[in-house]
Formats: structure tokens, C-alpha cells, sequence
């Protein structure tokens, strides 16, 4: 699981072990939205012909969605989580110019919760991992991530090991 990635603000003595992005069904409403557009489409040509107005309402709608589709993959291409040696990051773009970065020291998460609901979810092996931490914002959630068991097991590993090091090397830990 470990990637050839860096980001802004890693520690020198950091290492990635995993950044993953949400499960790619969560595109599925906006696509859904968009075969929507382009039935509605087809039917005006099919109903009105091809005149001026049913013209110029095609290349708006047209523009449109693919100003839409371009949006909805900058917002999913940008929600990431990424679990180094030594903290979790969750990076959620919420718009074109809205981003929140929480992150939490792993010896700082004191609970690790796995939420897979509803049908599509189960079937497809995707859910929530909702981290309860020490600090100021108690609790995180990575949304829709895949595999959401076997990273709530990989985030626990490492929590553990730097729990185990801090024990070792008698240095107190401040929950």
C-alpha cells in the first residue's frame, strides 16, 4: 500500500503508508444527473427539430455538463486521506475554493469506528472510518473509502506501534 507520493508540509523523518481517495461510486449520482440531461436533450431535438432555440439550449446544456463533469472530478480527485509513520491527514475539498485539512497524531487517536451502510455500500466493500482523537476537533471522518475494515486494521497497527515506541522510551503521553 505504500506510494511514491510527498506533500506540502511533510516532516523529514515522515513516511507515507497509504493515501487513498474516495470510492469511485460516489461519482455515480452526478453521472446519473448527466445521462438525465442528455436524455432530455435528445427528446427536445426529438420533439422541437433542430431550430434556433433547441440549438443554442444544446450548447449551453452541453458546456454545461462538461463544466459540471469537470468540477465533480476536481472535488473527488482532491479528497484525499493519508496516513503517515507519524499522523493521519484528511484533505476535503468542499468546493472549487473551499478546503479543510484535519489532521491528528496517531498517538492522539484514542478510538477507530467503521460505517459501511445501505445496500450499494455493502455490495461494493465501501463505507466511513470515524476516528475519535484528543485534540480540539474530536472527531474525523474519512468518507467512502474502499476496503474501510482494512484500513481501520493498517491506521490501529501503526496507532499501536507509536503507543509501543512512547512506552519504550518512557516518553509520557499527553492525552
Amino acid at each position: 500500500m505504500k506510494q511514491n507520493y510527498s506533500f506540502e508540509g511533510q516532516r523529514p523523518d515522515e513516511e507515507i503508508i497509504f493515501v487513498v481517495k474516495r470510492h469511485p461510486w460516489v461519482l455515480s449520482k452526478p453521472g446519473f444527473i448527466g445521462v438525465i440531461v442528455i436524455i432530455a436533450l435528445i427528446l427536445a431535438y426529438l420533439f422541437f427539430g433542430a431550430s434556433k432555440i433547441t440549438s443554442i439550449l444544446l450548447i449551453v446544456f452541453i458546456i454545461f455538463v462538461i463544466v459540471y463533469s469537470f468540477y465533480i472530478w476536481f472535488l473527488y480527485n482532491n479528497y484525499l486521506s493519508i496516513l503517515t509513520t507519524q499522523r493521519l491527514i484528511i484533505m476535503e475539498q468542499a468546493s472549487l475554493f473551499s478546503r479543510k485539512i484535519n489532521e491528528s497524531e496517531l498517538d492522539k487517536i484514542q478510538n477507530l469506528t467503521v460505517e459501511v451502510k445501505g445496500f450499494i455500500k455493502t455490495l461494493l466493500g465501501f463505507g466511513d472510518i470515524k476516528i475519535t482523537t484528543a485534540g480540539v476537533d474530536p472527531i474525523m471522518v474519512i468518507q467512502n473509502i474502499e476496503n474501510p475494515y482494512k484500513l481501520q486494521q493498517e491506521i490501529a497497527k501503526y496507532c499501536k506501534k507509536i503507543s509501543d515506541e512512547s512506552l519504550i522510551t518512557n516518553k509520557p503521553r499527553i492525552i
